[in-house]
């Protein structure tokens, strides 16, 4: 037999490679360690249910029962008639023109000077109808809406800077061949001059001469600065009045700043706030600007709101009653 010698070099040597690795445990193969798992995560807390909300509150608002809807304001019930100049139909001249309607009077006359609030009395069958009021340059804008019934509307105010005659006309745009407008009245209404009283922090309440309606014939509100007054008291028919708001009620001692001139004195004059009246006898002064502080008594605000007090004499003596400057309402203590 045919020997080969690196045969046996290399079967020997395995041999001794199989008996080295005897006993020795087969080592697996590297393995990449594993990823930690994640740490738990803590739930989120549900979201409260949503809180309920309140039903909704309203509170009612005044109702404007002259024109219901409408920015008109509310005329007062058993309003006064002295010194309200009252212009009719017949005293009112209607033309018309291609693009309008002109009413024009030249009857109305003013007793006084002084501020007057207009206002119309009409029916109208369109929907609405534009107008204007012109009374000696002052010109005053207002929609009139339909109505079947006379109603009633304030156009705003107007100033008379003299008695005389004076001239108005009232336009209105064409309403076609069949007239669907009427004028039923146009009133002129005295009106304040100044703005309404204010009540001061310390409750003290200033009834100012310009801030009074003066109902009346030939008493008024005279401008100049060295009157600054209510003047021309020569009827005892004539009366003034002023509105204010009261926020803080209570007892109120009620002052009278006035003047009377020599041999005018002893009139007797009524002081009201609602149901309450306070009398005095007017004292010579010196003079119907020459001022004087009265002190007539004192009277009792039980609640807030509006509040109007009244100067009305009861009688007149000679030839004029008094000037009135101001009115003082003084918290007593």
């Amino acid at each position: 037999m045919t020997r080969h010698p690196l045969s046996h070099a290399a079967g020997a040597f395995a041999l001794l490679l199989a008996l080295n690795s005897c006993g020795k445990q087969e080592q697996p193969a590297d393995v990449p360690p594993a990823t930690p798992a994640p740490a738990p995560v803590a739930a989120k807390p549900a979201a409260p249910a949503p809180a309920k909300l309140a039903d909704p509150v309203f509170t009612a608002t005044p109702v404007d029962l002259n024109g219901f809807g409408s920015d008109e304001p509310v005329l007062r019930v058993n309003e006064p008639t002295r010194g309200v100049i009252v212009i009719e139909p017949k005293d009112i001249k209607h033309t018309s023109q291609q693009h309008w309607d002109q009413y024009d009077c030249v009857s109305f006359n003013a007793k006084r000077w002084g501020h007057y609030e207009v206002r119309v009395t009409y029916t109208l069958r369109n929907a609405t109808l534009g107008t204007q009021f012109r009374f000696a340059q002052q010109p005053l804008k207002k929609t009139l809406m339909a109505t079947s019934q006379p109603k009633c509307v304030v156009y705003g105010t107007v100033y008379v800077e003299k008695p005389t005659l004076y001239p108005f006309s009232l336009y209105a745009a064409a309403t076609g061949n069949e007239p669907g407008f009427e004028i039923h009245e146009v009133a002129f209404v005295p009106a304040p001059e100044g703005p309404a009283p204010v009540q001061a922090a310390d409750g003290s309440i200033v009834l100012e001469a310009s801030s009074a309606t003066t109902w009346s014939e030939s008493m008024r509100f005279e401008p100049k600065s060295e009157k600054n007054c209510l003047g021309f008291w020569t009827s005892e028919d004539d009366f003034a009045e002023w509105d204010f708001e009261v926020t803080k009620p209570g007892r109120y001692k009620v002052t009278v700043v006035h003047g009377c001139g020599t041999g005018n004195e002893g009139s007797e004059v009524a002081v009201k706030l609602g149901e309450q009246e306070l009398k005095f006898t007017v004292k010579d002064t010196g003079g119907f600007q020459k001022w004087s502080e009265e002190a007539v008594g004192e009277v009792e605000i039980k609640k807030p709101g509006k509040m109007r007090l009244v100067i009305d004499p009861v009688s007149k003596t000679k030839s004029a009653v008094l000037d009135v400057n101001k009115v003082l309402l003084t918290p007593v203590s």
